[in-house]
Parts: C-alpha cells; sequence; structure tokens
C-alpha cells in the first residue's frame, strides 16, 4: 500500500469520527508532507470519497492550499465537498 492509499484510508476513518472537509483537508496535507500538492489532494480525495474530478479541482482552489490566486473560503470549500462527505 502506497502513501496515497494510505492517506485515503486514514482520510475515510477521520471522516468516520466526524472530521470536517477542513479538517480532512488539512489531515491530509499533515500525512502527506512534502508529496503533498494539487495532484495528491486530487488523488486521495478522489480515492477515499469517489469525488468527480471537476468538483475537486475547484476545491484545490481553497485558500487554506495557498495554491494559485482564484481562492475561495473555508465555507465555498466545505459546501463544495459536502454531498461526498454526508453521514
Amino acid at each position: 500500500m502506497d502513501d496515497l492509499e494510505r492517506t485515503a484510508d486514514g482520510l475515510r476513518a477521520a471522516r468516520a469520527e466526524g472530521k470536517d472537509a477542513v479538517e480532512l483537508a488539512l489531515f491530509s496535507r499533515e500525512k502527506l508532507g512534502p508529496a503533498f500538492g494539487v495532484i495528491s489532494f486530487i488523488a486521495v480525495f478522489r480515492t477515499a470519497f469517489d469525488i468527480p474530478l471537476p468538483v475537486l479541482q475547484r476545491a484545490q482552489a481553497w485558500e487554506g492550499f495557498g495554491w494559485g490566486s482564484a481562492r475561495i473560503s473555508d465555507e465555498e470549500f466545505s459546501a463544495l465537498l459536502s454531498p461526498w462527505l454526508a453521514d
């Protein structure tokens, strides 16, 4: 099992414990360390929650990541991912 698969498993477990989208994103960044980036974010969230690629491409603009100039807030990020993170 590689780091992405382990992180995806960890994301599913963290979600089952009640972590929200922002907490899950921070968890993935912490677990992947220097390997964390746009591609790994998309890969682990797609693997863990089967979120469609266009949704993840939009979500990667979250201000917490600091990638690029287009930013979305915590609230927008959470709302965007909520259909796939529902209990």
